[in-house]
């Protein structure tokens, strides 16, 4: 316990000391999470747009196509399920089906001529899956 005497004025100057850095990280996490939240929501934002325009061909993604998808394909809620689910999504344009699908611009080679798509091929960039993950963290998880 801290008390007020003569005897203890280093004390009382080491808990203003403490408190005035406490303000000043507190200040700090402030500005910070203002400055960074209209880009995160818009990260959010983008991702479910890019989830609503492509994914939903063939999963079931959130509330945006409740009872869409193809019934072997998992739903992003359902996926959440899986230990691993962040990578998952993190690496989904590797993971079968979908090299046959989608492209990465940033990563993936184009499609060669001598082998056609069978649908129109999804051309993202890195930034839309860091998008795509920023959506399906603000799904709800399952209980456990």
């Amino acid at each position: 316990m801290i008390t007020s005497s003569a005897s203890t004025g280093t004390a009382d100057v080491m808990l203003h000391g403490a408190v005035a850095r406490l303000s000043c990280a507190g200040v700090a996490f402030w500005i910070l999470t203002m400055a960074a939240g209209p880009s995160a929501q818009a990260d959010v934002d983008r991702g479910r747009d890019i989830a609503a325009t492509h994914c939903t061909r063939c999963h079931v993604v959130g509330d945006i196509n409740p009872y869409g998808g193809i019934e072997s394909t998992p739903s992003f809620i359902g996926m959440k399920y899986l230990a691993d689910w962040a990578r998952r999504f993190e690496e989904f344009y590797i993971l079968p089906p979908h090299p046959a699908l989608v492209r990465i611009s940033e990563v993936s080679a184009a499609r060669s001529e001598e082998r056609p798509a069978f649908v129109h091929e999804i051309v993202l960039t890195l930034d839309d899956v860091d998008d795509i993950l920023d959506f399906v963290r603000t799904l709800p998880s399952p209980a456990r």
